[in-house]
């Protein structure tokens, strides 16, 4: 297999901002838009975003089984991703304008509406995306620099882009003590996000186009599109127990993860009282963090293999998240406004940064070593298949984590469209409580990690069987 080139892998590594900013934008900027500026009720907005998310995943394997058997000059996977680059732009810049005058009900059918299309959108170009990062190469390690480059280039570009877009956009004003509260603020960033979105999916498509030719092709007969065929590959990839662990793990992950960003303005604006450009600046340490990370892993896996790797550094992301909240629970920590709280916020996110790089980076690089096992021990190319298990086990965990933060934020009967300086202490202790209840789940996920059965050893020995196979096929032509 040849070495990619550099600008094979910016390219698609690159691709991976415009979810970024999807994500991103729809935990940290989205949902804190729909409750805290427009006054949409929290089990509303999460049931909203939690709809959307379960037909997305929904639509995920769907759109993997047609992107294996897709046949066309431009390959199985590029026919999408080009597709998809300028709808997903449209419909994410359309969230952010709802007409005027509408009640609960309007804007629960507003974001319901726009968060389908735009996740919809998203499936398009991200599935058939992630299944190319897993054909690009078949090296153990190659696989790891390919998966880098999307991790540092995704993570790095959308909290770039969040972080500049908070800063940027939502300067505190004489009428609006934290900027993310001023309504002003929110066309400017959609516009801005939206044009991102769209340019790196196309280059992303555009720059990985001459790789093609030498891209598995979907099988010699191809099935006709059909739910139960669709669905029958899913059963096929259930039965290997690596997959199983990685889509357990990374279902609960992300109702963890759903959980913590989502609730993380909320927390921000509310628990710790940081101004606009404080909320700015942390993205600063989760991004280096997270691209020191990134490099990281690749040392850690040319002397380790990638299942360790993936829990100490879940264990590690786990702990560190929410430190902070129980230190102040414990009246561990001097009160809001002095400077030292910042700085250790900082300073823990720096370390969930670091964890979550190499955590990210190893799983994707483990569910590549899943499809190629998949394909020594069944003959089918089924990546498109299996990433979108993958992302169909990571949206109904984001889901969850949505439906749990907003019914959650409801319960507690924490206050809309409220000034920070007015909430209750008593109401600012449950929101921090409310934010430990992704801890329990995170450990489920490690705990499904620890089944994942694939290491250097087999991974290498099974694709020394699979080499001779086809040495001794090509033998008999």
């Amino acid at each position: 297999m040849k070495t990619l080139s550099l600008g094979t892998k910016f390219a698609y590594g690159i691709g991976q901002v415009g979810e970024g900013i999807k994500s991103r934008g729809f935990d940290y900027i989205a949902f804190f838009y729909f409750t805290q500026v427009l006054g949409l009720s929290g089990s509303l907005a999460g049931a909203a975003v939690a709809v959307a998310l379960i037909f997305d995943a929904i639509s995920d394997p769907v759109a993997g089984h047609v992107s294996d058997h897709w046949r066309s000059p431009r390959g199985r996977r590029h026919p999408f991703m080009y597709a998809a680059a300028l709808p997903l732009g449209l419909f994410w810049y359309l969230l952010y304008f709802p007409p005027e005058g509408l009640g609960q009900l309007g804007l629960f059918l507003w974001l319901l509406t726009f968060a389908v299309l735009v996740r919809t959108a998203m499936t398009l170009y991200h599935v058939p995306h992630m299944a190319l990062g897993a054909e690009l190469s078949d090296d153990y390690a190659e696989r790891t620099s390919v998966v880098q480059w999307r991790t540092f280039s995704g993570m790095l570009g959308s909290l770039g882009v969040i972080g500049f877009g908070i800063w940027w956009f939502f300067p505190e004003t004489e009428g609006h003590a934290n900027g993310l509260l001023n309504p002003a603020g929110y066309p400017a960033f959609a516009a801005f996000s939206a044009f991102l979105m769209f340019i790196t999916i196309w280059y992303s498509a555009y720059g990985t186009r001459k790789e093609i030719p030498r891209l598995p092709g979907p099988p010699a007969v191809s099935e006709p599109f059909s739910l139960k065929a669709t669905f029958a590959e899913f059963h096929m990839a259930w039965r290997n127990p690596s997959f199983r662990s990685l889509f357990v793990g990374f279902s609960l992950f992300a109702i963890s993860i759903s959980i913590g960003t989502t609730l993380g303005t909320h927390l921000n604006v509310f628990y710790w009282g940081f101004s606009t450009a404080q909320i700015s600046a942390l993205i600063a340490p989760t991004a280096l963090g997270f691209v020191l990370g990134v490099v990281l892993s690749g040392i850690l896996h040319r002397r380790f293999d990638k299942k360790p790797s993936l829990i100490v550094a879940c264990l590690v992301s786990g702990a560190l998240v929410h430190l902070a909240v129980i230190a102040r629970m414990l009246d561990l920590l001097p009160p809001n406004g002095d400077p030292l709280i910042f700085q250790i916020v900082f300073a823990l996110l720096l370390g969930v940064g670091v964890a979550a790089g190499v955590g990210y980076t190893s799983a994707g690089s483990m569910m590549a070593d899943v499809a190629q096992d998949q394909f020594v021990r069944t003959g089918r190319n089924q990546q498109g298949i299996l990433f979108a298990a993958v992302a169909f086990s990571g949206k109904l965990g984001s889901a969850g984590g949505h439906m749990v933060a907003g019914s959650g934020i409801e319960l507690i009967a924490f206050p809309l469209q409220a000034d920070p300086a007015a909430i209750a202490p008593d109401l600012i202790r449950r929101l921090g409580l409310l934010s430990l209840f992704a801890a329990p789940i995170a450990f489920g996920g490690i705990w499904a990690y620890t089944a994942y059965r694939i290491d250097r050893a087999s991974y290498e020995a099974s694709m020394s069987d699979l080499r001779s196979a086809r040495a001794a096929a090509l033998e008999k032509t």
